[in-house]
């Protein structure tokens, strides 16, 4: 007769218990790791915009803006005057900045639109703001043709962004954001220098 062979008793819960230890530990790596990863996508987004812009102003096209957006979709962009740039942002070449002295994003008037960035998917989890008054009341960033970001008078500004998951800050997780620095000549880092960012609530 054939000897059946299996698991005793013992063998299964060593081996529940062993991977029971290894879920406690991987999964809150795991959700950190994505955590991060959706801030430093979102980081990127908002570099690339301010990138795009300055480059197009640097061309020659005229004065270049990046907005916060008064939308979460890209279909029909539109300038929220806001510092809550969770709604996405837009990046575009403003025709009639020396008539207005800001930037408003509107097709009607010739203005070019560079690029729209819809909203943050991620829920109410993820706040983006500006960090700093400087940077034009925080709801959009203008640039010179020489690549400098400026004030409606021309005056040199700078400033930072703060990209934040709240859910870490608001008990004072600052590993979960990430800082992004406008420089006067327009130059665009990243930082998580704690001493730097503080919560985006």
């Amino acid at each position: 007769m054939k000897k059946i062979s299996g698991f005793t008793l013992f063998e299964l819960l060593a081996v529940i218990a062993i991977t029971g230890i290894l879920i406690g530990i991987g999964v809150p790596s795991l959700q950190q790791f994505i955590k991060n990863n959706r801030l430093i996508t979102i980081h990127n987004e908002l570099v690339s915009a301010l990138q795009v812009s300055r480059s197009s102003a640097i061309k020659g096209a005229g004065s270049a803006c990046v907005c916060s957006s008064a939308t979460a979709s890209s279909a029909s962009p539109t300038c929220s005057g806001s510092n809550s740039w969770e709604q996405g942002w837009i990046a575009f070449i403003d025709t009639n900045t020396v008539a207005t002295n800001t930037c408003v994003y509107d097709a009607t008037d010739g203005d070019i639109l560079l690029k729209a960035w819809d909203g943050v998917p991620y829920g109410n989890q993820i706040t983006v703001r500006s960090a700093s008054a400087t940077v034009n009341a925080g709801d959009y960033i203008m640039f010179n043709s020489r690549g400098v970001p400026v004030s409606a008078t021309g005056a040199s500004l700078q400033g930072m962004f703060k990209v934040c998951d709240d859910r870490g800050m608001s008990s004072g997780g600052v590993d979960l954001a990430r800082g992004i620095i406008l420089s006067a000549s327009g130059s665009v880092r990243m930082t998580r220098d704690t001493t730097q960012i503080v919560a985006c609530l």
